[in-house]
């Protein structure tokens, strides 16, 4: 397989990762985080928050699973379980402790209350931004048992491999219901996520699975793309909708409460609310960006066109700077007075989260290019 056939990747890649660094700007105002002094509630940046928080973080394990997929299923790059474990565990368990380390002594630190036992725990269950790496690891490891099992099933009965898939992505939506609690290394969250990593795993199986079959290996354009796109973008709002109204009595901007027939929405709702709106986030984005890519092969009559310099580059520096972008917005926002600086004045409030935005976008980008330069980067981030 050519590795044209990953360029989707090499733009949703960069592309979720600015959207996480984008909402991370505007947690100020959605809720999420403290607010700086001097800065005032702002319900468009509330609502545009809450739009890109729908599906981003999701959508990196649903990248992590299409990209496992087709190193084991097309690439035939598998290993055996110890090897593999130890690979993902130097990938990401040891920047993990490492980075989160870094980050516990400089802005997590009270000498007063410090015990040994609490800040390990708080570092190695991924401090802040950091609990997606131990997270992610414990993804990576299911996914290799589950693609294990899809190859006996396909080599043993090859017609049940399909309804195998299918059965185990109902059950990892199933699951994915679940909020259990107590667990430690990222093991709270992983039946969440896992759902959304074989989402992409099964995604890829199957258009591979197809193209062995009918075009020989070729992946095919994603017929109807750009009207699924559009359908799956407008299913996306009304979840998400949904899902906003059932939570808040009223919300920022509008001039009504919450309808009486959302009003005590169970849990069980509000997952299944949760559920439809980032699987149709992620299926719009995906479905877009492949739509675009085919267009743009058959307007210029090639197939193997390949991402730009520019874009592989992006995409080589999206785990530093998703690593590296939260120690300079804490900075920014609670330990300068930009915030306050620019919020004396109507226009400086709402200028204030895009000049935070390029200022760290800046620091990261450039903090990850030196880093990459170095052995010791290449090993962490690389």
């Amino acid at each position: 397989m050519k590795k044209h056939l990953l360029y989707e990747i090499s733009v949703i890649r960069p592309l979720i990762i600015f959207l996480l660094v984008v909402y991370h700007t505007l947690c100020v105002f959605t809720g999420g985080w403290r607010v700086p002094e001097g800065v005032a509630d702002n319900a468009t940046y509330w609502w545009l928050g809450h739009l890109i928080s729908g599906f981003r973080i999701e959508t990196i394990a649903f990248v992590g699973g299409y990209v496992f997929c087709y190193q084991c299923v097309e690439l035939g790059k598998r290993s055996r379980l110890l090897p593999f474990v130890w690979k993902k565990c130097k990938r990401l368990l040891i920047p993990c402790f490492i980075f989160g380390t870094v980050y516990y002594f400089l802005y997590r630190y009270n000498p007063a209350r410090f015990h040994w036992n609490m800040a390990f725990w708080r570092v190695a269950n991924g401090v802040e931004h950091l609990w997606f790496l131990p997270m992610l690891f414990w993804c990576f490891v299911a996914a290799w048992m589950v693609d294990w099992l899809l190859r006996q099933v396909e080599r043993r009965w090859g017609e049940a491999y399909r309804p195998m898939g299918w059965m185990l992505l109902v059950v990892a939506a199933g699951v994915s219901m679940l909020r259990p609690s107590g667990l430690r290394m990222g093991l709270t969250r992983v039946n969440y996520f896992f759902f959304y990593f074989y989402l992409g795993y099964w995604l890829r199986a199957v258009r591979a699975d197809k193209a062995k079959r009918c075009n020989g290996g070729e992946l095919m354009p994603l017929q109807g793309g750009m009207a699924w796109g559009a359908v799956l973008w407008v299913m996306y709002v009304c979840f998400l909708l949904l899902h906003l109204q059932s939570t808040h009595l009223q919300l920022p901007g509008c001039g009504f409460d919450c309808p009486a027939v959302l009003r005590g929405a169970s849990q069980w709702q509000l997952r299944l609310y949760t559920l439809g709106h980032t699987a149709c986030g992620i299926m719009a984005l995906y479905c877009s960006v492949v739509a675009a890519l085919d267009r743009r092969r058959e307007r210029l009559h090639e197939t193997d066109i390949q991402p730009s310099g520019w874009l592989k580059e992006c995409s080589r520096l999206c785990y530093g700077v998703y690593v590296l972008h939260m120690f300079f917005i804490q900075y920014i926002y609670y330990y300068t007075p930009l915030p306050q600086w620019m919020c004396g004045s109507e226009a400086g409030a709402w200028l204030m989260p895009w000049a935070t935005l390029v200022i760290l976008m800046a620091l990261s980008v450039t903090a990850t290019h030196l880093m990459l330069k170095t052995r010791w980067g290449r090993w962490m981030i690389g």
